[in-house]
């Protein structure tokens, strides 16, 4: 990223194969990951985070139980941890199977390699957990920061554009057999097609329930349904 960013990170590369280990032996933090903040540009509009306040929240890997102050940065697919006024460091994303939920709002996010939906690359970021995580094929939600470059005007009649980082819609995935999370289209019949095996039943049960698979609490009762054929 440039320097006029509102602030830049320094990222350790995670591997998109990363093997599981027992988190009691993982750092919580992630070393090598290191934030410059650039106070002098305010010209950018908008926000990296989807709450730009430090919130409470506890680390499942945490047996303690403590609480931390977290915030979720969704362009960089981070969860910052802010250790005093002057320190901040990003939340080790290798962690397997740690859920980090925000006290005030129970809203919890968990990290999982994943098929990036525009790239058909594989990534590793975090999701909301939108139904059972036990669940083998629960419902997660993808939360979507993009940052825009100034755009200069073309003629002297135009307006130069500045920065901004633009919360983009919500994705939906799911789990596939080998626990990497795969887009869920929210077309009826494409849903019912990513699971073959019950494509015929999955249609039938949003038919009769008046399934709309564009509502987040519909697409929960959905994804039950199908843990359950």
């Amino acid at each position: 990223m440039k320097k006029s960013l509102f602030f830049m990170v320094l990222l350790t590369v995670v591997s998109f194969n990363a093997i599981a280990q027992d988190t009691a032996r993982q750092n919580l933090t992630s070393p090598g990951m290191v934030y410059a903040f650039d106070m002098n540009d305010n010209s950018i509009i908008g926000t990296p985070y989807i709450i730009d306040k430090f919130m409470p929240g506890k680390i499942s890997a945490d047996k303690e139980g403590k609480l931390y102050s977290l915030r979720y940065n969704a362009f960089n697919d981070v969860i910052e941890l802010k250790k005093n006024e002057n320190e901040v460091e990003a939340l080790n994303r290798d962690l397997v199977n740690v859920t980090i939920t925000f006290s005030n709002s129970n809203k919890s996010y968990r990290a999982y390699n994943y098929i990036d939906a525009k790239t058909k690359k594989g990534k590793r970021g975090y999701f909301v957990i939108a139904s059972d995580v036990s669940h083998k094929k629960p419902l997660l939600i993808k939360e979507r920061v993009v940052f825009i470059e100034k755009q200069k005007a073309k003629s002297g009649y135009a307006k130069t554009k500045p920065a901004q980082y633009k919360r983009k819609s919500d994705q939906y995935y799911t789990l596939n057999e080998s626990g990497i999370a795969i887009e869920l289209s929210t077309k009826k019949k494409d849903l019912a097609n990513s699971f073959p095996e019950h494509s015929k039943a999955i249609l039938d049960y949003i038919k009769s329930n008046k399934i709309k698979t564009s509502k987040q609490e519909d697409l929960v009762k959905l994804m039950d349904y199908i843990n359950s054929l």
